[in-house]
């Protein structure tokens, strides 16, 4: 086996507990935990180890174990940045774009992570990745699910929260028609869900969102006739611009001014 050389004693002891229980995220919580060391103690430890090497801090108090062969090679070791993400705060759960993709329905890989959460953390730009933690009020802290992901679990806007959540701000998934895109595909929606949380999310514009996405998605998506009536009856008398201030045309049933583009990504499959 190969030894850290430049590694204390405690330092190699902490390295090689992290390695065999397959700890790849590394806190002074943790360290505490597998040391029985206080907290400062541990704080110290994982920035010397982080000096020597073995450690990649990620943010305060955060830090990445660089597996043995990369520390002995001198490589770069970027680890997965959804398992990095998940110890950034809590409570969160992933969203938006990285929902779709932890879904299955994403149609492209990206650089940024969404989670959402209440409490009020920064970005945070990890080897070219960014995760983005977008900050909710506790009513809209709802929705998530523990979703299998490698060898444990993450915690994950569920379908219909994250359909809800990427038709109210498109732009953390790609924009509208990426949103289109990746819901020609959605199976299994509980509808009277969707439902649900369209009204807990207090926007009315995002009922005309939905059912305008839906009727165009009807042939992919399947959704009911009931379920779209049942939108149209929860219909104010406003007319609303899909997006802000965007010039379309207006759609008499769902009383909104959308771009006809949209139509043309769905007619295009």
């Amino acid at each position: 086996m190969y030894k850290l050389r430049k590694l204390s004693g405690l330092e190699q002891k902490l390295y090689f507990m992290l390695e065999a229980e397959d700890k790849r995220i590394v806190n002074a919580e943790l360290a505490m935990d597998l040391l029985d060391i206080s907290k400062m103690h541990a704080y110290n430890l994982l920035k010397s180890m982080h000096k020597k090497g073995a450690l990649d801090k990620v943010k305060s108090n955060l830090y990445v174990r660089i597996p043995a062969h990369i520390v002995h090679d001198k490589g770069e070791y970027v680890e997965d940045p959804i398992l990095v993400a998940e110890h950034i705060v809590k409570p969160y759960f992933f969203s938006y774009y990285t929902a779709l993709a932890l879904h299955g329905l994403a149609q492209q890989v990206t650089r940024n992570y969404y989670l959402s959460t209440t409490k009020h953390v920064s970005k945070i730009e990890y080897h070219g990745n960014v995760i983005r933690p977008i900050i909710l009020t506790q009513q809209r802290f709802f929705g998530f699910e523990r979703k299998g992901y490698e060898k444990g679990e993450v915690v994950v806007s569920d379908l219909e929260r994250t359909i809800v959540d990427v038709i109210d701000r498109a732009e953390y998934a790609g924009g509208y028609e990426e949103v289109l895109r990746c819901l020609m595909d959605v199976e299994d929606v509980d509808w009277n869900k969707l439902i649900g949380y369209a009204k807990r999310m207090g926007e009315k514009i995002l009922i005309n969102r939905l059912g305008y996405i839906f009727e165009l998605l009807k042939e992919q998506a399947n959704p009911p006739s009931s379920f779209l009536e049942k939108l149209e009856g929860m219909l104010s008398g406003n007319v609303y611009y899909f997006e802000v201030n965007k010039k379309g045309k207006f759609n008499k049933r769902w009383k909104i001014i959308v771009d006809p583009g949209l139509e043309k990504v769905v007619e295009g499959v």
